[in-house]
């Protein structure tokens, strides 16, 4: 269920940034190509809504790798494990699955508030185009029927008279119906340039393809941009039937205008479109779009924008990092002792990429229970891995994906780059001689003089000594670990005995001696006192000793980069003293 809500809401966010980028564009593409015509601009507008709704339902997005990829490092944790956090964990868990359920609910039931209000509207809707009654009139009745085939549409909606509507109107998404109204007083030619409106409507497909927008405004209620996407939409499908009445009627633009003005304005109906206007505001944008109606725009310009659009706006992706080869770290070959458990070494030294920060907090002593057994005390952390050093070498220090590097010798072993480089790099390996190679592109190289190999190891070797000098401080944090587990196992057993003398002094069968009684918890109180005092010491010395780890590292970070700069300037000088021989 969780990884459902993180889907809705995770797709809901990144259609709406990309929904921002797309209203730009168009926003801009309106604004400086001032020769786009009415249709174009609704189309451009219209592409939003699909945009919204592609965002939201397509199965997977396209991933486009334009980030540098991600620098993975793995950190081994050698501070004990604190028993609270598993559970403060589950808490933030429980927490924003919490939250981000609410939100996806109060989302999903603004969604269906709206469906049913529209629902309600559509119905309603059906119903007046139902009690509308049949046009008697012949001679209008024929004179749609023309301007439909002047439109080339294959059948003429039906025509209705109705005095629920103010002004006239087409509904109905598979069968069309002009409603007109039952008091109509418009003339002959004014009655003409309304049904050629309507019939515009209907000619575009404006009935089924208004659908897309609305629906992407209601399930992106809160977008401020949907809101101004979808009325700009709705102004230009308007001013685009204007425009096509005056390019296929016989009318001057001031008659059409005219006859705007009687309209007048009127509430838009949901489900239908009126030729009224909704507003004062959208009446006037109709008469100045009017005046530079045309139905020849220029088409290769039109297209060229909606295609780009359709690519860069509509289609859903994300730009994600570019994928790199699996790493495979060499290991200074070391053998630890069985009796003993070896400490993890700190992270090992990456070149030429910053290290990560790595700063170990100490744990907290557990607190003395008074009264009753408290849960048995977490085990001891199991013996770390051996300490292992890696070290990486790339010609970039951006990280490109297209260099590898390897080196091999009897103690220090160096690798960075994919499965496939690493093969390569040991098909190279003769004998036990030690030898570099290096890959950037296509082209590799391999260094085998003694000289060279010599000062590269000398590197590695020296940065090696600041990794032993942190394992070092990561096994005393180990010992104090230890330590502390040890004390928490006493702590554990004073509580059972002193619970065990509560349950003694309370049974009424067995000997009362409240200065015995008394002494006992004396003793067992003494005790925890004295464990609590070493606890703390702990404490502190781990809390110093992490500050110590943390300046370390920090250390080892700045080895690690200054032995990848002295790497990199060493390979650079083989390849140019040709003492680097290509690989083959």
């Amino acid at each position: 269920m969780d990884a459902l809500i993180d889907t809705v809401l995770s797709r809901l966010a990144y259609a709406s940034l990309q929904a921002v980028l797309l209203g730009a564009l168009v926003g801009v593409a309106c604004r400086f190509i001032p020769s786009l015509s009415a249709a174009a601009r609704s189309a451009l507008w219209w592409l939003l809504g699909a945009q919204l709704l592609i965002g939201l339902l397509a199965p997977s997005p396209v991933t486009l790798p334009l980030l540098p990829p991600a620098v993975t490092t793995t950190v081994v944790v050698t501070a004990p494990v604190i028993v609270t956090a598993a559970s403060d964990a589950s808490d933030v868990a429980t927490s924003t699955f919490s939250w981000a359920a609410i939100l996806l609910a109060a989302w999903a039931a603004a969604v269906l508030a709206q469906w049913i209000v529209a629902a309600r509207r559509g119905y309603r809707l059906v119903g007046i185009v139902k009690r509308a009654l049949p046009h008697d009139d012949v001679r209008v009745e024929t004179l749609c029927a023309r301007r439909a085939r002047e439109l080339g549409l294959r059948r003429s909606p039906r025509l209705k008279v109705s005095d629920e509507v103010d002004s006239p109107q087409v509904a109905g998404l598979w069968r069309p119906t002009i409603l007109l109204p039952l008091d109509d007083r418009l003339n002959d030619d004014e009655l003409d340039m309304a049904l050629m409106h309507e019939l515009a409507h209907v000619r575009r497909g404006d009935l089924l393809l208004g659908w897309a927008p609305v629906l992407a405004r209601s399930l992106f209620f809160f977008h401020p941009i949907v809101h101004l996407a979808m009325r700009e939409y709705a102004l230009c499908r308007e001013a685009a039937c204007d425009a096509l009445v005056v390019a296929r009627g016989r009318q001057a633009p001031q008659t059409y205008g005219r006859l705007l003005l009687r309209l007048g304005v009127a509430p838009h109906p949901h489900h239908a479109l009126p030729g009224a206007s909704p507003t004062f505001r959208t009446l006037k944008r109709r008469l100045d779009m009017l005046g530079n109606a045309t139905d020849a725009p220029h088409r290769a310009l039109t297209v060229a924008i909606f295609a780009v659009l359709t690519v860069v706006g509509v289609t859903p992706w994300r730009v994600v990092a570019a994928e790199q080869g699996t790493k495979r770290t060499g290991v200074f070959a070391s053998p630890s002792p069985a009796s003993a458990p070896s400490p993890a070494a700190p992270v090992a030294p990456a070149a030429p990429a910053p290290p990560p920060d790595v700063s170990s907090a100490p744990p907290a002593p557990a607190a003395p229970l008074a009264a009753r057994p408290p849960a048995p005390p977490p085990a001891p952390p199991a013996p770390p891995a051996p300490p292992m050093i890696s070290s990486f070498f790339t010609g970039d220090s951006n990280g490109h994906g297209n260099q590898a590097f390897a080196f091999f010798s009897d103690d220090i072993q160096v690798m960075e780059g994919s499965n496939a480089d690493v093969r390569r790099a040991a098909a190279q390996k003769k004998g036990s001689g030690d030898f570099a190679w290096y890959q950037d592109g296509k082209q590799a190289w391999i260094v085998r003089d003694p000289a060279y190999v010599k000062r590269i190891h000398d590197v590695y070797a020296r940065s090696s000594k600041a990794a032993d000098v942190t394992a070092a401080s990561a096994e005393k944090q180990a010992s104090i670990a230890q330590r502390q587990a040890m004390l928490n196992e006493q702590m554990a057993k004073l509580a059972e005995r002193q619970a065990e003398l509560a349950v003694k002094q309370s049974d009424p069968n067995g000997p009362h001696d409240p200065s015995a009684y008394a002494a006992g918890h004396a003793a067992i109180g003494k005790e925890q006192a004295e464990i609590g005092r070493q606890l703390a010491e702990l404490d502190s010395q781990n809390a110093a000793e992490g500050k110590v780890m943390a300046d370390r590292n920090r250390r080892q970070a700045e080895e690690s980069r200054k032995a990848a700069q002295e790497v990199s300037a060493i390979m650079a000088q083989a390849i140019r003293d040709h003492a680097a021989e290509p690989a083959r």
